[in-house]
């Protein structure tokens, strides 16, 4: 049994309970929207709106993946830390964000939705990809969501780390 989440370095609220449930349950993820609509492709740029035959060119208004809605600056330094791994790697950045997603936790598989086979070739070239401790960090700590309080943030990590066995003294 699998679970189909969207995941991406864009998006990953599913870290705070789905990916410990599906750990807790045994099951695995075959994430969907890996590339985050094509944003951790390296098709579009902050510089620039997009045009001409892409998910956005054709409608920047398009769904969860709007250019105004998902151009936010933690989406374009995630991009820039992913554009950065790329570069040292001498690979695409699709590929890098498909390994991060890959090698994440309860991750068995990932969704792809290439248009061209050129995106295919690109995006099966990242099936055995591994990015090292340190670019998973960069990229972690790039794409970190840092929740503010209660109950991912702080708050909520010490409270989650307490002995909870507080109730059966109090009986």
């Amino acid at each position: 049994m699998t679970l189909q989440p969207q995941y991406s370095l864009i998006v990953r609220e599913i870290e705070w309970e789905i990916v410990p449930a599906v750990q807790d349950a045994g099951m695995g993820m075959l994430p969907w929207s890996p590339l985050g609509g094509g944003w951790l492709s390296g098709k579009y740029s902050r510089d620039e709106r997009p045009t001409g035959d892409t998910r956005l060119g054709d409608d920047p208004n398009r769904g969860m993946e709007a250019y105004d809605r998902r151009g936010t600056e933690r989406t374009w330094n995630i991009i820039d830390a992913v554009q950065k791994v790329a570069e040292d790697r001498g690979i695409s950045m699709a590929e890098v964000a498909l390994a991060w997603v890959t090698d994440r936790p309860a991750v068995t598989s990932t969704i792809l939705g290439a248009r061209t086979v050129e995106q295919l070739e690109t995006n099966l070239r990242a099936a055995d990809l591994h990015l090292t401790v340190e670019e998973t960090a960069a990229l972690d700590q790039a794409s970190d969501l840092h929740a503010n309080d209660y109950p991912y943030g702080e708050m909520g990590i010490d409270q989650r780390s307490r002995n909870h066995r507080w109730h059966l003294r109090a009986r």
